[in-house]
């Protein structure tokens, strides 16, 4: 078996889960997976053979991805703003969408002028300048992501996952990106204490309805934590009303909360917000969907 063959054998084995674009990526991480190779040599070297145990190995892997396991926790291996994190069930595959947030949280910062972009050598532990929490971090994506571009803020995530910790530390460490971790149970006031006052708050927290479950596709319903995705249908908000809660204690005056939402209670967790007294936008994703809100509070 040759690398083409191989992609064909991936794709055909997934015809019936997957578009044929979407089976034509994952075909592509699954040989990288089993070979090494990245996708550019891929396109090059597609003569090159499997021996019989990379064959294998292809086949388990075929197996896991019938069964709607997702590659990235095959591979444990997932990719968010340049970063190669480590995944696995514990916590969420990070989305496109998300970058997207962390992506108007620099530009945000880059716009007020704030010099937090350049670690210079004497300087590398003055973090003065800006603070920042990810509440409900999981692989500690957001978190490290923007530690890596801005490495003169201060950064934290928090999570009620130990599980999650464990792996948002991992890759700290492996990343050599420092970020302080703690387990916080975000919806109790009390442990919200122990938490730090800050300029910016960031959070892709639980926000899809239980009921929702039904139109979720196989590979999350079955493979990806439900506490890190699902919130009981008569509260969806709760999650946005503690971060407004906790912004009015906690934020610094012009200090703003960047949030992913639920693409249909965009105006919902907008006027949680406002209640509170924060000028609020909402800023809809690459698909044109109302997924992220950005709320200031004065």
């Amino acid at each position: 078996m040759n690398l083409r063959e191989a992609e064909k054998a991936v794709v055909a084995s997934l015809q019936e889960i997957y578009d044929r674009s979407e089976a034509t990526n994952i075909a592509s991480l699954a040989i990288e997976h089993v070979t090494g190779l990245p996708r550019r040599e891929q396109v090059i070297r597609t003569d090159v053979t499997f021996t019989a145990e990379q064959e294998s190995i292809l086949n388990k892997v075929i197996e896991r991805l019938q069964r709607h396991e997702p590659i990235q926790y095959i591979m444990n291996k997932a990719w968010f703003y340049g970063l190669e994190l480590y995944v696995n069930p514990d916590v969420l595959i990070p989305r496109p969408e998300t970058e997207e947030l962390v992506d108007w949280v620099i530009k945000d910062v880059r716009m007020r002028g704030l010099d937090v972009f350049d670690k210079k050598p004497d300087e590398a532990d003055e973090t003065t300048r800006l603070k920042i929490m990810d509440v409900c971090t999981g692989s500690g994506c957001i978190a490290l992501a923007l530690k890596q571009i801005m490495p003169r803020a201060e950064v934290w995530g928090c999570d009620i996952s130990d599980a999650a910790l464990n792996i948002a530390r991992r890759n700290g460490s492996e990343l050599d990106i420092r970020v302080d971790f703690q387990f916080v149970n975000f919806l109790d006031p009390a442990q919200q204490k122990h938490l730090p006052t800050v300029d910016i708050i960031v959070s892709n927290p639980p926000y899809v309805p239980k009921k929702d479950q039904s139109s979720m596709r196989q590979n999350v319903l079955l493979h990806e934590p439900h506490l890190a995705l699902f919130v009981d249908d008569n509260d969806p908000l709760v999650f946005y009303r503690a971060l407004a809660a906790f912004g009015e204690k906690r934020l610094h005056n012009n200090g703003t909360i960047y949030v992913e939402i639920h693409e249909n209670l965009g105006n919902a967790v907008q006027q949680v917000f406002e209640k509170e007294g924060y000028e609020v936008e909402i800023r809809k994703d690459m698909q044109g969907k109302e997924r992220m809100i950005k709320a200031t509070k004065y």
